[in-house]
């Protein structure tokens, strides 16, 4: 059974976290120039589908690297407030593995399956 993050775990995964972000920020910025410089070629008559697809596809980068950002830093708040590593399904506590592999997780496996399945 999983167990409550210690605060070594805790500073680990913050740390984690804090990274992601970092990452994520600079992925955000390089896929708004993508999406920005394809959008003044939009403005062209001659616009092609390369061109189109390259945009549209940089929007839905963006769209969802600006999701896990929030997640991310949803993630740091629920450290910060101690209820980091509780799923909100089931209240049980996430494995540790889980949380390394996906720091900014919500929700045990169980509970993330039976969600995807609802949906």
């Amino acid at each position: 059974m999983a167990r409550k993050p210690t605060p070594k775990d805790l500073e680990q995964l913050g740390d984690l976290l804090r990274h992601m972000l970092a990452v994520l920020s600079g992925d955000i910025e390089s896929l708004e120039l993508d999406a920005l410089g394809n959008a003044s070629a939009t403005n062209k008559a001659t616009l092609d589908e390369g061109d189109a697809f390259s945009q549209e596809f940089s929007l839905e980068l963006l769209a969802r690297d600006e999701d896990t950002v929030m997640e991310v830093m949803d993630a740091l708040d629920r450290i910060k407030e101690g209820v980091y590593g509780r799923c909100e399904g089931c209240e049980n506590w996430i494995p540790k593995e889980r949380l390394k592999a996906l720091p900014h997780t919500r929700n045990c496996v169980e509970c993330q399956r039976a969600m995807e399945a609802s949906n």
